[in-house]
């Protein structure tokens, strides 16, 4: 949370971290002391610091919304503006060519979503299928989904959207990859990478506080 949203968390107190992320203060007094500071006070300092060294856009961009309500037309397209400005900073151009390498050399490419991401799904399956790839979109869920995956292959992809939360399903789906070989990629709204997710590449999004309204505008971007 931290490194998604430093220009947030400097402005937070301990309780404000603790609500945010869903956990309790005395859990985010030890991680500060895990990480070698004194406190929570030592820690919010280290990151301002950092962050005074360098000022990306997202930066410059966090004062005006500071100004700006959500709520009004404006006040949310600049929250979204903010959004993509924030995955921007976190893009990694090497993983994103082979993304596209990935999505090139694949016989099938498999496209799991639930929820809101579904419209990302499909925004995804109509734009590859104008460059004649085979698309297979996947139910989100029930026995239905198992029988898809016995059709998955070591030379096809799949495509996943998880954001904030991996689905259960998804979860399903990367463990079935270690048997099966097939690559993932996974757009996510998580910078952390659990090691043992060999052959998935990840692909940072952010869609702004785990506690407010998403929108796919930073998602639709991206892709």
């Amino acid at each position: 949370y931290i490194i998604a949203s430093p220009h947030d968390f400097i402005r937070m107190s301990i309780g404000d971290v603790a609500r945010c992320i869903g956990s309790s203060e005395p859990t985010v007094s030890r991680f500060a002391r895990h990480c070698g500071y004194t406190d929570f006070k030592e820690l919010k300092n280290a990151v301002l610091a950092h962050i005074a060294e360098d000022n990306p856009p997202a930066g410059k961009l966090s004062s005006t919304l500071g100004s700006e309500s959500s709520a009004t037309p404006e006040g949310f397209l600049r929250r979204q503006q903010y959004c993509i400005e924030k995955t921007l900073e976190f893009l990694d151009t090497d993983q994103l060519s082979h993304a596209g390498d990935m999505i090139l050399s694949a016989d099938t490419v498999w496209i799991y979503s639930k929820g809101a991401s579904v419209s990302m799904a499909e925004l995804l399956r109509f734009r590859l299928n104008r460059f004649g790839k085979r698309v297979m979109p996947l139910p989100p869920g029930s026995s239905e989904l198992f029988e898809h995956m016995n059709f998955f292959t070591e030379k096809d992809l799949v495509i996943l959207f998880g954001f904030q939360k991996t689905p259960k399903e998804a979860g399903v789906i990367l463990d079935h990859q270690k048997t099966i070989g097939y690559p993932c990629i996974f757009f996510t709204s998580r910078l952390y990478r659990s090691p043992d997710q060999k052959n998935v590449l990840s692909l940072f999004v952010f869609r702004g506080e785990p506690s407010e309204y998403h929108s796919m505008a930073a998602p639709a971007a991206l892709l």
